[in-house]
């Protein structure tokens, strides 16, 4: 990856180039992608394949874009290494939209990203789902989003109770184990999570 990140910092220009993904093939856990890069208008387009070993997470998407990043420090990661929080809830007297904006903004305010709130909301993520309840489970959150969600409705008239926390495992298909060491490569709306990223120009 280093060649291509230190050729995209030296060379592209943010006005006129673009970053696209044109192919995507699975290898059981890990992943191969095809990205056509155009660096400057001056310049023809060059196709890169990125290897994804030890994918555990992937949402990707066509659209062209004007970045690539590679971090082991996102938010994109708290769900695979932060302890995973259940809120309980009962007597809920907020009304449904805001409970769920709440919840929302929260989600969004921490991951960066709206995607999150499917994945943390129990059941169907909308004003009639468990928004619209006067008890329940709110939804399985990052600590650091929990905290978030606790802390926004504290002053709200609703109980909330967080289960003791416990570290989220990966099944290695014949027993849950911890997560190894993660990054995280975005492009645009794109993002994958895995174990390692390498990349070569084809």
């Amino acid at each position: 990856m280093k060649e291509l990140l230190e050729s995209l910092n030296e060379n592209f220009d943010d006005a006129e180039g673009w970053i696209r993904l044109v192919d995507a093939k699975w290898f059981a856990d890990d992943l191969k992608l095809n990205l056509s890069i155009q660096f400057h208008d001056g310049r023809d387009p060059e196709l890169w394949e990125i290897s994804c070993l030890g994918v555990v997470e992937e949402f990707l998407c066509s659209s062209g874009t004007e970045a690539l990043s590679v971090s082991s420090n996102s938010p994109l990661l708290k769900p695979f290494l932060e302890p995973v929080v259940d809120i309980m809830f009962s007597q809920n007297s907020v009304a449904p939209e805001i409970l769920f904006g709440i919840v929302c903004s929260c989600c969004i305010e921490v991951m960066g990203r709206p995607e999150s709130i499917v994945k943390f909301m129990n059941a169907v993520p909308t004003i009639r789902g468990i928004s619209s309840s006067n008890y329940g489970l709110l939804g399985r959150f990052p600590e650091s989003v929990a905290i978030h969600v606790l802390e926004a409705l504290k002053d709200k008239p609703i109980i909330t109770n967080a289960l003791p926390g416990r570290l989220p495992k990966l099944w290695d298909g014949s027993k849950h184990v911890d997560y190894g060491k993660l990054q995280v490569l975005e492009f645009g709306r794109s993002y994958i999570v895995a174990e390692q990223f390498s990349a070569c120009r084809v």
